[in-house]
């Protein structure tokens, strides 16, 4: 069988001969989503095409089953991306030794691909997930809606979750960090100048308090 710790070091899927025990493990676990390939070896993105591919398809169809979630006319289509394993649609980097031997044979990336093929089609038509869009702050272009599946030409802030174009988004400061960072530094002066000045004005209250005691006595 196959080993995983080979398969993930070096994408080797040869057959080694195993024990028992380890054969009905390997069994057992076949489906089971454990192998974190970004934590475990992250150089097989790069060194294997397929594998890459798999993984931007999956980026995708992450982005688009958190926009569908939120649309009540994408019920059905959810329901279609119910036909993979959760797994590929939630968590980028997670694979089982089935996924792994599928991208291996070419069968999984065209399986993703439909999905996002599908998932396309309905952003495009559907008015709420339109809505749902980004207008480059760069360049203001109102016709041009862009949307964080949108690999090829959307660029998305890793801190705000922001869409901007690629080719736009090159002095590598995004607007919306920017202004939200200058909001909230001006929260900070606004809730600094407030307790400076109650605190500037409790000598003024005890005085005036003191002064209607001693008239009082």
């Amino acid at each position: 069988m196959a080993i995983p710790s080979r398969v993930l070091r070096k994408w080797d899927f040869s057959k080694y001969y195993v024990s028992n025990f380890s054969k009905d493990l390997l069994i057992k676990i076949w489906n089971d989503p454990l192998f974190n390939v970004q934590d475990i070896n992250s150089a097989l993105y790069r060194k294997v095409k397929l594998l890459n591919q798999v993984r931007l398809l999956r980026v995708q169809l992450c982005h688009m089953k958190n926009m569908f979630k939120t649309c009540r006319l994408a019920k059905e289509l959810l329901d279609s991306f119910d036909t993979v394993p959760g797994h590929l649609t939630e968590d980028l980097h997670l694979y089982s030794l089935n996924d792994l031997t599928a991208t291996r044979k070419g069968e999984l990336g065209p399986r993703l691909a439909e999905l996002t093929r599908a998932g396309a089609t309905h952003v495009e038509r559907c008015m709420l997930c339109q809505a749902k869009g980004f207008i480059c702050e760069f360049c203001q272009n109102e016709d041009d809606i862009i949307f964080p599946f949108e690999l090829h030409k959307c660029r998305t802030c890793e801190e705000c979750k922001a869409c901007y174009h690629k080719a736009c988004f090159k002095s590598g400061s995004c607007p919306r960090c920017e202004r939200l960072q200058a909001r909230r530094e001006a929260l900070a002066r606004q809730s600094l100048e407030s307790y400076l000045s109650d605190y500037e004005e409790e000598p003024a209250e005890a005085l005036a308090l003191e002064a209607a005691v001693l008239e009082a006595t």
